[in-house]
């Protein structure tokens, strides 16, 4: 194929996609995909109650149908909003219609991630209500309220809700569509995924009696047919459910008071844990940059100069952090530096906090020199040292006889610990 054939194929394409997208070419015209009910079908959504033309419409006629109500929640208008606003995990804000056309951003935080609703502004949409059963007549309505959530120029899932004055459910058509630079307006893309997202949302709520769907034969542009039902529960289940929720956040108030607590009891503990951790990984880090800078200095010398830091100012920062001032005998000087973090840790937390500290070191510097598996003599060996300096915090932490066995106990377990490898045994 020489250059004018490709050059006449690339046209051809361009001008079939333009006519196809443009409409004035329908590749679809004899598709079942697309085929729809007549245009006139009302559904019941309560037995006894109005009926619903289950679409919308940009204009008071069903010829100028768009988009299928999908979603259909039973229940006062009040407790459908209560619903959405207070009860969903999405937690949606209701749009305004006097406001003054300036978007609002409400930040709402989901389980997995912050999402944010803004008012909704866009296009009216209408669909038909007939209200004969309550001795009424058929009425076009516009939507409620909107609401979306996204970008405005960019992809969001909107709302269109839907609430008759003379019965207790509330339609809601929801889709997903993003802002076409090239149309300047927004492109619908889907409303199946919007609708399950929405009716999870419902799924195992207290508050919620039923979830189901029902077919009315809705087929149309990306809709199978299904309506998504969600029956709210009854008002005292309702009511129990707020008492429930108050008592949760109640409990949820006196837990994190409690941990709050605790944290500022414990923050010696913390700081132990921080110091520990980083004088370690600090002696490994000196002694990289140092061979890395002093390339012609034999690196044992360095080794020469850190080990002493790292054998003696383990247990040295051990014994300041957790060691009440009142029964500090050397290197007071310290002691009163770390009685300003708050009093020292009791015995257990002591222990907890060393053996978390340092662990987290021999961790994290396996993992910096890429090694993921260790000899079991070396491992037992860097337990046995945990350990020994828990042991040695645990009982500087104390003032009694016993505490003094512990402290000697760890002191003894950590100069066995240091020697073991020296002397060829590890």
């Amino acid at each position: 194929m020489n250059r004018r054939q490709l050059l006449l194929v690339g046209l051809l394409v361009l001008a079939v996609s333009y006519l196809v997208a443009s409409g004035v070419v329908d590749v679809a015209s004899d598709s079942t995909d697309y085929e729809a009910p007549a245009s006139d079908r009302l559904v019941q959504p309560e037995e006894g109650g109005s009926y619903l033309w289950p679409y919308t419409s940009h204009g008071r006629s069903p010829d100028d149908r768009t988009l299928a109500i999908n979603l259909i929640i039973h229940g006062s208008d009040e407790r459908v909003q209560q619903a959405l606003v207070d009860r969903t995990e999405l937690e949606w804000e209701e749009t305004d219609p006097e406001e003054e056309a300036q978007e609002e951003t409400y930040e709402v935080t989901g389980e997995d991630e912050t999402i944010e609703w803004d008012d909704a502004h866009g296009s009216t949409r209408y669909t038909y209500i007939d209200t004969s059963p309550h001795g009424g007549e058929g009425v076009w309505v516009t939507e409620s309220y909107q609401l979306h959530t996204g970008s405005y120029l960019g992809s969001r899932h909107h709302i269109r809700a839907y609430t008759p004055t003379t019965d207790d459910w509330t339609a809601i058509q929801i889709h997903q569509e993003y802002w076409d630079w090239f149309r300047l307006r927004h492109t619908v893309t889907d409303i199946q995924d919007s609708q399950s997202t929405l009716e999870t949302e419902f799924l195992d709520q207290p508050y919620v009696e039923e979830v189901r769907r029902e077919y009315h034969g809705t087929n149309g542009p990306r809709h199978d047919g299904w309506l998504s039902v969600i029956e709210l529960a009854t008002v005292g289940l309702v009511g129990a459910l707020g008492l429930l929720e108050r008592e949760t956040l109640r409990t949820v108030r006196r837990e994190t008071s409690d941990l709050l607590v605790w944290i500022r009891a414990n923050v010696r503990g913390f700081v132990l844990a921080a110091a520990l951790a980083s004088l370690f990984l600090g002696v490994r880090t000196a002694g990289l940059v140092l061979e890395a800078t002093l390339s012609g200095i034999n690196p044992k010398a360095f080794v020469a100069v850190l080990y002493p830091i790292l054998a003696f100012g383990l247990p040295l920062v051990t014994i300041v952090l957790t060691q009440p001032l009142e029964a500090a005998s050397r290197f007071l000087h310290f002691h009163r530096g770390a009685s300003w973090l708050g009093r020292p840790p009791e015995p257990q937390p002591a222990l907890v906090f060393t053996v978390a500290g340092l662990g987290s070191a021999f961790v994290f510097d396996f993992a910096g020199l890429g090694i993921s598996a260790l000899p079991m003599a070396l491992f037992l060996h860097r337990l046995g040292l945990l350990f020994a300096l828990g042991l040695l915090a645990a009982g500087a932490a104390r003032t009694d006889r016993r505490g003094s066995l512990l402290f000697v106990a760890g002191l003894s377990g950590w100069a066995v610990g240091l020697a073991m490898p020296l002397l060829g045994y590890v």
